[in-house]
């Protein structure tokens, strides 16, 4: 088997058990359980470059399944994978036979959960840094879990199908990253409430669904942990501890612009179709592997399973979802407007 195939088969594994772990509901946020190191546990035998590349394609899929490709935590996820990854692979290369999957799994949650919690630290504060130790007990038997799957897990058997090589809307990706740097860089709430409605808007018309579950999840998330750094004029207090507003204004606009960056990751996703080379064949088997597992009844576990052993190549491609440029160009124009005037008159 050649390694890039290989490779692609792994990757797809990833993004599909990231998909997959969208079923199981978040104590945190930032929290997951992180299945989609199965593969990397799993590949522990590449050459380096072809491992990397591994890391590297899984850290940014587990964001683009996710539907947060344009978001802080699409950087979190890839240096997080990278980070664990090459801790992982290392472990594995030193000790060799004196370790288990099981040891090299603990050591890429331990690295995993500091590199998270330390890039979430930047963006949402100090503050952060008190999760740390619920994450790290939260991790460790996620990571035995982890090392027990990657042993009874057999690696994707789907053949590889022909691509067509369609090509991709660079208009349409440019937009989408101009878009997003614009919505990260606007800071006042005043400015970050329409343009967070216009990335819903750009959501709604792509025909992904708006959940505002997550994005209240996130908010709130982003405010206790701006809380945490009081600073500015005290508003009142809550048991003698101090809610300050110049802390409580930046949990909001960390929220809002988390929750842009995510309505405008949905919306790139649906409208989003696979290239050639591995990162378009990792895309297609593992858009055959989500279609065979939702059209698939019985357990998660049941359905899992005869997703990695089927054999239907058909549909394998995700519809493009279309809308008339000028709409998408007007909307990203508003929104890069609006953060200009953040830069110029606040």
């Amino acid at each position: 088997m050649l390694s890039r195939d290989r490779i692609s088969r792994l990757a797809a594994l990833s993004l599909f058990l990231s998909a997959v772990e969208l079923f199981i509901p978040r104590f945190l946020p930032f929290f997951r359980l992180g299945l989609s190191n199965i593969p990397i546990l799993m590949a522990l035998d590449l050459n380096p470059l072809s491992f990397l590349a591994l890391c590297v394609i899984k850290g940014i899929g587990t964001s683009y399944t996710a539907g947060n490709l344009f978001s802080v935590f699409a950087i979190i996820s890839l240096l997080q994978s990278i980070c664990s990854g090459l801790v992982m692979y290392g472990t594995a290369r030193v000790f060799k036979s004196g370790i288990s999957r099981y040891g090299v799994s603990l050591f890429g949650a331990l690295t995993s959960t500091l590199v998270q919690i330390a890039l979430a630290a930047l963006y949402a504060g100090r503050g952060t840094i008190a999760f740390l130790p619920i994450m790290l007990i939260l991790s460790f038997p996620a990571a035995i879990l982890t090392a027990y799957l990657s042993e009874k897990i057999p690696e994707p058997d789907a053949k590889i199908p022909e691509m067509s090589g369609e090509k991709e809307s660079r208009l349409a990706i440019i937009l989408f990253i101009l878009s997003s740097a614009a919505m990260m860089m606007t800071t006042e709430i005043i400015l970050l409430l329409p343009s967070l409605a216009l990335a819903f808007i750009l959501q709604y018309l792509t025909g992904r669904k708006i959940k505002l579950l997550p994005h209240l999840s996130m908010l709130l998330f982003m405010v206790l942990s701006s809380l945490l750094v009081p600073h500015g004029k005290v508003l009142f207090s809550i048991f003698s501890y101090p809610v300050t507003e110049g802390s409580l204004a930046d949990g909001i606009s960390k929220g809002l612009r988390l929750s842009g960056g995510v309505a405008l990751s949905q919306a790139f996703s649906t409208m989003r179709t696979p290239g050639t080379g591995i990162i378009g064949k990792s895309i297609s088997i593992f858009t055959m592997l989500l279609s065979s597992f939702r059209n698939t009844t019985g357990s998660l576990w049941s359905r899992f399973l005869e997703a990695l052993h089927s054999d239907n190549t058909q549909n394998n491609r995700k519809e493009q979802v279309n809308i008339p440029i000028f709409t998408l160009i007007s909307l990203s124009v508003i929104i890069i407007a609006l953060a200009i005037t953040d830069c110029v008159f606040f």
